[in-house]
């Protein structure tokens, strides 16, 4: 392979056409012969000398042209001769270097360089990779290998891109195929678009066994994930920037479903910055259904938001003729707390028409139902076994006071600390005779 030389001068790069590489482009063509004619021909080619009296008779057409000064010429060769500039869209395996190439940054060269290493077998490290200068050298042991190869690249201020200005392309070690290192979870997540975009559920061992099949490379379990998340992203758009529309989203809503019920919260942080705070909707449809054919039967639940935007989501669920579930209205809220709550249910007043709850049953985890079994929860914990467990219950379906007396009493003679545990909660709240009776 031939070995480059290296560019003069490595901080400003002489963009002139010198004649190393006048040479080099005409050593370009295969046919020596054809060289050596284009070789004589530049040499000797010389513009003859005109009598002035051998121009007497002739017209204007027929009359030789005036010979161009030799600093137009030069000024045209200059123009003619420009550095090639890196192609983004060729093929990532198509890539390859070249002395004097321009890019638009450092990431991009170093992109090429990646994969040109990954595609030709040649493993290499970056011995110095920032935004003034890019130095790659070969990956292998200097001195068991001493392979040269090397490219030197820097940021050209006035033409404002990344120029390579030395390589030296000759690989004295033998191609392997190992560079695994190279393959960060962006470059992964690139080569694997396509897939994901026809296979969205692609396993990781599948990523790790196409990636060895295709570019005989091992990855990590760990190294697949982090980049099918950013070729999820990469597809779908950052959550965050999805946040960023929610104007539009709202919009869009109320064209497609006129008469819905669509808030839309902001923050205006003292920067001037606008960060989210809520939303809630309810579409028409919905409403008029739930007044028609279902039941007076409202649960309130609120579930946490996982992934990179957290929060809350606030739910109104009721239930049909089947008894089957009945999506009402929903809200996304930085957290579950008394004022979003109560923002929520005024909502959902206003838009059911509710009446303020007249022959209507709400139910919620904080409901004595809810509050029974997760006291339970907290009691099996402390006092295991199926004895405690028969004897809970038994206080806790007790359906008049003295019942709920008796029982308590049994639960002390057998474990006087399991009746102390009860005795500290609220028993209104997980006894059925204390409960109130009618739709509440």
């Amino acid at each position: 392979m031939m070995i480059m030389e290296t560019v003069d001068d490595f901080d400003t790069i002489d963009v002139e056409l010198d004649e190393f590489f006048k040479h080099k482009q005409r050593s370009r063509c295969k046919d020596e012969f054809l060289n050596t004619v284009t070789d004589e021909a530049l040499d000797e080619c010389t513009i003859p000398e005109i009598n002035l009296n051998d121009l007497e008779g002739m017209s204007e057409d027929e009359a030789p042209q005036e010979k161009q000064s030799d600093s137009e010429g030069d000024d045209e060769d200059k123009l003619q001769f420009q550095y090639s500039t890196h192609d983004s869209k060729v093929k990532w395996n198509n890539m390859k270097p070249v002395l004097g190439e321009r890019y638009e940054s450092p990431h991009q060269l170093k992109l090429c360089l990646k994969n040109y290493s990954i595609s030709r077998g040649y493993p290499i490290r970056f011995k110095k990779c920032d935004s003034v200068r890019l130095v790659a050298v070969c990956a292998s042991d200097l001195e068991k290998f001493q392979c040269p190869f090397v490219v030197r690249a820097s940021w050209m201020s006035t033409k404002r891109s990344f120029q390579i200005k030395k390589m030296v392309e000759q690989h004295t070690r033998v191609r392997n195929f190992r560079s695994a290192n190279l393959m960060d979870p962006t470059w992964i997540a690139r080569q694997f678009l396509k897939e994901m975009i026809r296979k969205p559920n692609l396993k990781f061992k599948e990523m790790q066994v196409i990636i060895q099949i295709r570019f005989h490379c091992k990855v990590s379990w760990s190294k697949c994930y982090r980049a099918k998340c950013r070729a999820i992203s990469l597809i779908d758009g950052k959550l965050s920037d999805h946040y960023v529309k929610v104007w539009d989203y709202g919009h869009e809503l109320m064209m497609s479903n006129p008469g819905s019920t669509i808030q839309i919260f902001v923050t205006v942080n003292p920067d001037n910055t606008i960060t989210f705070h809520r939303v809630y909707t309810c579409f028409k449809a919905i409403k008029e259904g739930w007044k028609v054919g279902c039941r007076r039967v409202i649960g309130l639940d609120g579930s946490f938001l996982k992934g990179q935007c957290k929060g809350e989501l606030l739910t109104a669920i009721g239930r049909d003729a089947n008894n089957h579930v009945y999506p009402i209205a929903w809200a996304v809220v930085e957290n579950e707390n008394k004022p979003n709550w109560q923002w929520f249910l005024e909502l959902l007043h206003d838009g059911l028409e509710l009446q303020g709850g007249l022959d209507l049953c709400v139910i919620s985890d904080q409901h004595k139902v809810m509050v029974f079994w997760k006291l339970y929860a907290n009691f099996r914990k402390v006092f295991s076994g199926i004895e405690s467990k028969n004897m809970f219950w038994t206080v806790a379906k007790s359906t008049v006071e003295g019942d709920f007396k008796l029982n308590m009493e049994k639960i002390r003679e057998v474990n006087p600390a399991a009746y102390h545990h009860l005795m500290a909660k609220e028993h209104k709240s997980w006894c059925m005779a204390f409960f109130k009776g009618g739709m509440a």
